[in-house]
């Protein structure tokens, strides 16, 4: 008797599962991974947009204040200049470099210099004397923008490699806060409430004092 024999390879129906499965699995990887793999780069997308729109207003803020105000903990190299936290419209300049300490010095009723933990300052003078002169709150409001405009290239907007971060004005006006700190529009006020928004739809609001 010859012994049973069997055809090598696959048969067709074999064939067919091993389609269906393969389909089947490759559907569920795409589902549960394919959205992922897609917008990898939507958040690294997000971030871009939301630093830039930071700087922008970093831009706008350089702009108006002239010098930082003073920070504690903070370190300062020899020519850095600050103006003090509670503004006197005078300005002071890093003479030896180091690092601020915990409280700010008596910049009202000491004289110059003054040590502040590990750095010294000396008073360089007055603001207003200063050439250029900072703009002045209603100058800053016209260089931002009118409100529900889109600025795609000024200054502000300009990055480190020549490009430009395109931004929407969403408020640009004079406001005054109540006895119940609820804001009211202030033509006359003194204080300049400015909103920013990006691509992503994000916004950043900082208000601008005079002194």
């Amino acid at each position: 008797m010859r012994p049973n024999q069997r055809a090598s390879g696959f048969t067709l129906i074999e064939v067919i599962a091993t389609l269906v499965i393969v389909s089947v699995l490759g559907t569920v990887a795409y589902v549960y991974f394919g959205k992922s793999f897609l917008e990898s780069v939507t958040p690294v997308t997000r971030l871009k947009h939301t630093a830039a729109l930071h700087r922008v207003m970093e831009n706008i803020t350089a702009d108006y204040n002239v010098f930082p105000k003073w920070r504690s903990g903070q370190s300062y190299a020899a020519g850095a200049s600050v103006i003090p936290s509670n503004p006197n419209r005078r300005y002071y300049t890093c003479t030896t470099a180091g690092t601020s300490g915990s409280s700010e010095p008596d910049w009202w009723n000491s004289k110059s210099p003054y040590t502040d933990g590990s750095v010294q300052w000396t008073e360089s003078g007055s603001l207003k004397d200063r050439l250029p002169p900072p703009p002045t709150l209603q100058t800053l409001r016209t260089r931002i923008g009118a409100e529900g405009s889109s600025q795609p290239a000024n200054d502000y907007g300009k990055n480190s490699d020549g490009t430009y971060t395109t931004y929407k004005v969403v408020v640009n006006r004079f406001v005054r806060f109540d006895t119940n700190d609820k804001e009211q529009d202030d033509p006359s006020g003194n204080i300049l409430k400015v909103t920013l928004q990006n691509e992503n739809g994000e916004t950043l609001t900082s208000l601008f004092l005079s002194d």
